[in-house]
């Protein structure tokens, strides 16, 4: 590094040229992982896009898939970001999009968010998406224009549902031939109710005789939470950057979910909110394993899922999908994908009409 390096100085503005819509993720340690998606539906429809995230996502391989053309990556920290929509010419921009409203807003209405920007941005082309919509349904204040993740299905909320399930160019994988191999995004352990499905059915499966999986955890846990004689199929992986929970969920052969009726915070994935869980089943064609309540408002089903009704049905689930043969998993994929496809074909459209009002 040259002394020019040292004293260089820090970029404090984003790159602005024709027909540039702004991407920003305002909140610094969260929702990164939408971003991209939603940089991909922009350039799609012919926007140069400059993406504002935490200089720390960027460096954590959040667009190492990515191979778009133009599209500007600023490093710029949010304190930075926020003195120059404050303060700059916001004129010439075609849209900004705040991928996390709820860092800019009060909850009690979206009318604040306008305060976080100079007057010369246009207010029609201030685009906000919320990750959970109750707060905003509970005060009587959700706007329409509010962008979400998926159709919400609370107290009759009407939303413009945005899916962004892009990464870049991922590569979509076959099932494993030998050890098929089941991926959990989060926390598991075993005091949790949800995590303890997992377990259990893990533990059924060994005293069965099956052993031919193991099941990677990407994010908190330890393997001196699990027990003894099951540790052996566990592969604890802790938290991992961006790019190398991509590389896990391309090795992966199923995304596994534990989502539990009984619990109360687990409502808002048929509800008010959504899972990014489920962003990575769809960006990377990985069938999941996931409970019949959770499945229908979140586009899954017989056809491109594994599905169960009852906790106790969890270990049938998994042997089931470690008994798929290679061609009966493809197929598998070539429905999700068609489910996809679907999904990312009625939210560009969305993205469009919201652009051209």
């Amino acid at each position: 590094m040259s002394i020019f390096d040292i004293f260089k100085k820090k970029q404090k503005t984003p790159i602005i040229k024709d027909n540039t819509v702004l991407v920003w993720e305002a909140c610094s340690l969260s929702h990164a992982e939408v971003v991209p998606g939603f940089v991909k539906y922009f350039a799609d429809l012919g926007y140069h896009v400059s993406v504002l995230v935490d200089p720390d996502r960027l460096k954590e391989g959040l667009f190492d898939k990515f191979n778009l053309p133009n599209v500007t990556f600023n490093e710029i920290k949010t304190k930075d970001t926020r003195k120059f929509f404050l303060n700059a010419d916001l004129s010439s921009l075609k849209a900004v999009m705040v991928t996390t409203v709820g860092k800019i807003h009060n909850e009690i209405g979206y009318n604040d968010c306008f305060d976080t920007f100079n007057e010369t941005l246009n207010k029609e082309k201030l685009l906000l998406v919320e990750h959970d919509i109750k707060a905003a349904v509970d005060n009587n204040v959700l706007d329409e224009n509010i962008i979400t993740l998926r159709e919400m299905d609370y107290k009759g909320a009407k939303t413009v549902a945005i899916n962004p399930h892009y990464f870049g160019d991922v590569k979509i994988t076959p099932k494993n031939e030998d050890i098929v191999n089941f991926l959990t995004v989060g926390i598991i352990r075993p005091r949790k109710k949800n995590n303890s499905t997992i377990i259990n059915a893990v533990l059924e499966l060994h005293n069965k005789g099956i052993t031919n999986f193991k099941v990677t955890v990407v994010g908190k846990g330890k393997i001196k939470d699990i027990p003894k004689e099951i540790r052996k199929y566990f592969d604890m992986k802790g938290r991992l950057p961006f790019n190398k929970m991509y590389e896990e969920v391309e090795k992966a052969d199923y995304l596994i979910t534990s989502y539990d009726t009984d619990n109360e915070k687990h409502q808002r994935y048929i509800t008010t909110g959504t899972s990014g869980n489920f962003q990575l089943i769809y960006g990377f064609l990985k069938p999941c394993i996931i409970n019949r309540t959770y499945a229908p408002l979140n586009s899954f089903n017989e056809d491109n899922s594994i599905i169960y009704d009852e906790p106790n049905q969890y270990a049938q689930a998994m042997e089931k999908g470690i008994k798929l043969t290679k061609e009966e998993y493809s197929n598998m994929q070539e429905k999700l994908k068609t489910t996809v496809d679907g999904i990312y074909k009625k939210s560009l459209e969305n993205l469009k009409g919201m652009l051209e009002k």
